[in-house]
C-alpha cells in the first residue's frame, strides 16, 4: 500500500505541475476580452436606444419594472434601425427578469425574459434566460423549459462568437485530456520497467568494471531533461524511449503515439492560440457585429482601418455598406457595396443591398436593375424577387412584372414575404430586405486561417521544427525523432531484460506463446507452468514472492482507481482501455473546471439555472461507479496453487 500511495502522491504532483498550479507559467495565450460580445461603450447607432431605456427606466421607478409599452417601442426602434440583436439590453432585460421574479412577480418576470429573447434571438444567453424564469415560474413545465434550453444551445452554434468559443473550449479540454492520459501512461511505463534500466547498470557494474564509462553514460543520459530544462511531458517521453528495449511491442506502439500527441497538440493549441488573437479574427468578430449586433464607432473605424489595408476585401467592404445604410448614409453605402463587386463580381448579396440604397434614394430604374442581376446570380433567392416587387411597387403597382415578382418570391420563401408584407412601415430598413452575412460564411472564413494559403499539409510539416518547451529554441522534435530511432534499432541487436509477470522478476526468456506480453521467468515456467517437482523450500519461497508481487500489483491498481479512473486497467497492461477510460475522466474533470469556459463571456450566464452542471454531474456519477465496479471485479493476474 506504501507503493501505492507514493504513486499517487507522483501522479497528482505531476499532474499539477502540468496543469501550471506549481509553477508560474501560462496555460492560456489568449486575451480575456477576445469573447467578449458586450460593446465596451455605446456606439452612435444604439443613442437612442439607451436615452428610450433611461427615460423607461426613470418612469417605472427603481423597484418597478420596466413597462411592456416601452419594450414594444424600443423593439419597434429596433426593427427600424435594421437591428437583429442588441446583447446589451438582453444583458439588462436578464437581469430586470431575475429582480423581478425575486420581488415575487413571476409573471411579469417570464414577460421581460420573453422581450430579451425577442431583442437578441440569435443569442444564446436569452434562451437560457427564460429557462430558467419558467422554472422558477413552475418547473413542473419541464416541455417548454426544455425547449427553450434546447433553442439555446442551437443558438451556441448559430451565433458566430458563441460557436468560435464553444469549439475553442472543446477542442481545449480534448487537447488536455489527451495530453493528461499520456501523462499518466508514460508515469505507468516508467514506474514499471526504469527499475530494469538500473537493475541493469546495477549488474554490470558488479560483473564488468571495464563497462564503467557505458554505465556512467546511462546514468548520464538520465539527467539530459534536467540539462536541457524539457517540460514534464517531454522528458517523460524522453525516459519512455530510453527504456524502449524493456517495454513490450503493445507499449512501443504507445510511446509512438505518444511522441507523435506531442508533437501536434501542443503544436495546435498554440496554434489556434495565434489565430484567434490575430487582427482577421477580430475582424470577423466586427463582422459579425456589423451584420448582427447594434455596433458602435470602434467597430466601424476598425473595419475602415481594415478595408484600407486589406483593399480586396469583399465581406469587409459588404458589411461597411450595410452599416452605412442602414445609417442613412446612402452615398457611403453605396460606394462600399460597388467596391465589393469590383473584388467579387459574382457576389449576388452585394447586388441586392445596392438595389435597397438605390431604392432608399428613389432611383428606382437603377434599384430594378441591380435586383434583376442579383437574380441572375441566384435565381432560387425568394428575397430578392421581393425586393423586386418593391421596387416595381414604386412605378406602378398593378403591373405585371410586381404581380410576377411578388407570386415568385411567394414559391421560394413563403414565410418571409409573409413577414415582410405584413409589416407597415414607410421606413426603409424594413420596407426592402437587407442581405447580411451568414454565420456558416463567417465559420468559413475563420477556419480558412487555420488553413492557409499553404493548405493543412504545411502546418502539419511545420509542427515538426516548432520550438518546444526547453533550453534548446529548435529541433527539438528532430532530436527525439532520432533518438527513437536510435533506440528501437539498438534494441533489436541486443537482448534486454523484462519483468515477469508472475513474480516481477527481471528476466530475458520467453516461455509463454500467449500473449506479447507474457515474459515468465525460468523458476516460474518450471514451477507453475511445467508442474515440475523441485525442493520444497524453493518451491515455497517462489509460491510467496509470486503471492506478494500478485497482491501488490492488484491492490495499487484498485487503489489507484478509485483517484483515476482507468488506471487498474492502464496497470494491468489493458491499454486501449485503460486509455479511453482515462481520457473519458479528464473529460469530465476539465469540463467541470472549465463550466464556464475557457475564456467566460461577457454576456450574463445563467447563475441559478444549473441544469447543465446536475446532468454532467449525474453522468460523470453514472460513469464513475460503473468504472469502479468493473474495477473490483477483476482479480489478481495469476493464481498459483498450494
Amino acid at each position: 500500500m506504501k507503493k501505492a500511495i507514493a504513486l499517487l502522491i507522483v501522479l497528482v504532483f505531476s499532474l499539477f505541475y502540468y496543469m501550471g498550479f506549481l509553477s508560474k507559467r501560462e496555460t492560456l495565450p489568449l486575451s480575456k476580452e477576445f469573447f467578449s460580445i458586450e460593446t465596451s461603450s455605446p456606439g452612435e447607432g444604439l443613442e437612442d436606444f439607451k436615452e428610450r431605456l433611461s427615460k423607461a427606466k426613470s418612469g417605472a421607478g427603481k423597484s418597478s419594472p420596466i413597462s411592456t409599452k416601452d419594450l414594444d417601442l424600443l423593439y419597434q426602434l429596433k426593427l427600424d434601425r435594421g437591428i437583429k440583436n442588441l446583447p446589451v439590453l438582453s444583458q439588462f432585460l436578464i437581469r430586470e427578469a431575475e429582480r423581478t421574479r425575486r420581488e415575487g412577480d413571476a409573471d411579469q418576470a417570464v414577460q421581460i425574459a420573453d422581450y430579451s429573447v425577442k431583442f437578441s434571438p440569435d443569442l444564446p444567453q436569452p434562451y437560457f434566460g427564460l429557462a430558467r424564469t419558467l422554472w422558477h415560474k413552475n418547473p413542473f413545465q419541464i416541455h417548454q423549459i426544455l425547449l427553450e434550453y434546447i433553442r439555446g444551445l442551437l443558438a451556441q452554434f448559430r451565433y458566430y462568437p458563441s460557436f468560435i468559443k464553444l469549439i475553442y473550449d472543446l477542442f481545449y479540454i480534448l487537447c488536455h485530456a489527451i495530453l493528461m492520459t499520456f501523462l499518466i501512461y508514460g508515469i505507468v511505463v516508467l514506474v514499471k520497467y526504469l527499475p530494469l534500466y538500473f537493475y541493469q547498470i546495477r549488474k554490470d557494474f558488479i560483473k564488468e568494471m571495464k563497462k564503467l564509462l557505458i554505465n556512467s553514460l546511462r546514468i548520464f543520459s538520465l539527467l539530459i531533461p534536467f540539462f536541457l530544462r524539457l517540460d514534464i511531458l517531454w522528458a517523460i517521453l524522453y525516459w519512455s524511449i530510453l527504456i524502449w528495449g524493456y517495454v513490450t511491442k503493445k507499449q512501443q506502439q504507445f510511446i509512438l503515439a505518444f511522441f507523435i500527441v506531442l508533437i501536434y497538440v501542443p503544436f495546435f493549441l498554440q496554434f489556434s492560440s495565434r489565430i484567434l488573437d490575430e487582427p482577421s479574427s477580430d475582424i470577423i468578430i466586427e463582422m459579425n457585429r456589423g451584420n448582427y449586433e447594434g455596433w458602435n464607432r470602434t467597430t466601424v473605424e476598425k473595419l475602415q482601418a481594415w478595408s484600407l489595408t486589406h483593399p480586396d476585401d469583399s465581406e469587409a467592404l459588404f458589411t461597411l455598406g450595410l452599416m452605412e445604410k442602414r445609417e442613412g448614409r446612402y452615398s457611403e453605402a453605396e460606394e462600399f457595396y460597388q467596391r465589393a463587386i469590383q473584388q467579387k463580381p459574382k457576389f449576388s448579396e452585394a447586388f441586392s443591398n445596392l438595389g435597397n440604397v438605390y431604392l432608399a434614394q428613389r432611383k428606382t430604374d437603377l434599384a430594378i436593375n441591380s435586383y434583376q442581376q442579383a437574380i441572375r446570380l441566384s435565381p432560387n433567392k425568394g428575397a430578392y424577387y421581393y425586393n423586386l416587387y418593391r421596387a416595381y411597387a414604386q412605378v406602378s403597382y398593378l403591373s405585371r412584372e410586381t404581380g410576377e415578382a411578388l407570386q415568385r418570391a411567394q414559391q421560394l420563401d413563403a414565410e418571409t414575404v409573409k413577414y415582410y408584407t405584413t409589416i407597415d412601415s414607410p421606413n426603409i430598413n424594413r420596407l426592402a430586405i437587407d442581405e447580411v452575412l451568414l454565420p456558416w460564411q463567417l465559420r468559413g472564413r475563420f477556419l480558412m486561417q487555420f488553413v492557409g494559403r499553404e493548405g493543412i499539409l504545411f502546418p502539419l510539416f511545420k509542427a515538426w521544427f516548432e520550438k518546444i518547451p526547453s533550453r534548446i529554441p529548435f529541433l527539438m522534435p528532430i532530436f527525439f525523432l532520432g533518438l527513437l530511432i536510435g533506440t528501437s534499432r539498438y534494441s533489436r541487436a541486443k537482448r534486454f531484460l523484462t519483468r515477469c509477470p508472475m513474480c516481477g522478476s527481471p528476466t530475458h526468456r520467453f516461455y509463454l506463446g500467449t500473449s506479447d506480453q507474457d515474459f515468465v521467468c525460468f523458476n516460474c515456467h518450471r514451477i507453475f507452468i511445467q508442474k515440475e517437482k523441485i525442493h520444497p523450500k524453493i518451491a515455497e519461497k517462489k509460491l510467496l514472492q509470486v503471492r506478494q508481487f500478485q497482491r501488490q500489483s492488484f491492490l495499487t491498481g484498485r487503489f489507484l482507481s478509485f483517484f483515476l479512473v482507468g488506471f487498474g486497467y492502464l496497470w494491468r497492461e489493458h491499454m486501449i482501455r485503460g486509455l479511453m477510460l482515462l481520457f473519458l475522466f479528464f473529460i469530465f474533470i476539465l469540463k467541470l473546471a472549465y463550466w464556464n469556459g475557457v475564456i467566460p463571456s461577457s454576456i450574463a450566464q445563467p447563475v441559478n439555472f444549473q441544469w447543465g452542471i446536475i446532468i454532467w454531474g449525474i453522468l460523470f456519477v453514472l460513469f464513475y461507479l460503473y468504472t469502479v465496479r468493473k474495477v473490483l471485479q477483476l482479480k489478481p493476474r495469476f493464481k498459483t496453487e498450494e
